[in-house]
């Protein structure tokens, strides 16, 4: 959800949509200083979800973050930047800061754990200096420009460094898709969750990101496509969000295509359509 015009109108966008759920960027994605809250504005958009039961608020960090550069400079801007994102949700009310961990050099060999050990240290860092009871959740990526967190034995050897309730993950459907993760097959599901179970862990998992994917099965390529008209398919979401391993009231947040005036509400209604009630 865009928060172009303050908070309170981001909320009243959300309820009109019938979110259940909502993430946002605290800040332009693009770069510059973060701008301050009205605090008025905050305590409205708050009553207003505590209102109509819409939780938990996600914040997503920039694109820009990289948490493993080799240049001191931009990985210590990422780690200011990931700290003031987490001292920003909880002053929103949010639950979690969702973030891309970053990718390495060009120069560095596949194998090489020089990356993951920064990044590593970069989150400590981070966490050093928030103490505060947000979360922090490290997002699986689709291995585009040599990016960390595709396959989930990597995404493992990181969460489980830190605290379990301080660091947490979040599953990106496109971007486990775009690696090689085949969703799209519902016989595929529960081999693939039980795999991130084993090498991630299920109890990390905080939030899933659904979005259909645009790229081949493995293009390692991250552009989202509507639900059910990419390469996973209404009947891949189906088995997906109806998956019983899932923590309960798992949030589901879609960041698809916003190509027509339509396309958010059109989306949505796909989703909660695919779901199962009991």
């Amino acid at each position: 959800m865009s928060i172009q015009g303050g908070m309170e109108k981001m909320a009243k966008t959300a309820i009109e949509l019938g979110c259940e759920t909502v993430q946002i960027f605290s800040r332009s994605p693009r770069g510059g200083k973060a701008k301050p809250f009205d605090a008025g504005d905050v305590a409205r958009m708050k009553q207003l979800f505590d209102e109509h039961d819409i939780r938990p608020l996600v914040i997503h960090a920039p694109y820009y973050i990289n948490l493993a550069s080799v240049d001191e400079a931009k990985r210590s801007y990422s780690i200011e930047v990931l700290a003031e994102d987490l001292t920003r949700a909880e002053v929103l009310g949010a639950s979690f800061v969702v973030t891309h961990i970053g990718h390495k050099h060009r120069d560095e060999p596949e194998d090489s754990s020089q990356a993951l050990c920064r990044v590593i240290d970069s989150i400590n860092r981070v966490l050093d200096t928030y103490a505060g009871p947000v979360k922090l959740l490290l997002e699986n990526t689709a291995g585009q420009g040599r990016e960390l967190g595709s396959a989930f034995e990597e995404l493992g050897k990181l969460v489980h460094v830190f605290p379990p309730d301080r660091v947490g993950t979040c599953f990106d459907t496109s971007h486990a898709f775009g690696w090689g993760y085949d969703l799209s097959d519902p016989g595929n599901i529960d081999q693939i969750f039980r795999a991130y179970d084993q090498l991630v862990g299920l109890e990390t998992l905080e939030v899933i990101h659904l979005n259909d994917s645009k790229m081949a099965l493995g293009s390692r390529r991250d552009r989202h496509e509507h639900i059910g008209k990419g390469g996973i398919g209404l009947e891949g979401f189906r088995a997906i969000i109806n998956y019983t391993g899932f923590k309960p009231d798992m949030p589901g947040i879609m960041e698809t295509p916003t190509d027509t005036p339509a396309a958010d509400e059109d989306n949505l209604a796909t989703v909660k359509a695919l779901r199962i009630t009991a």
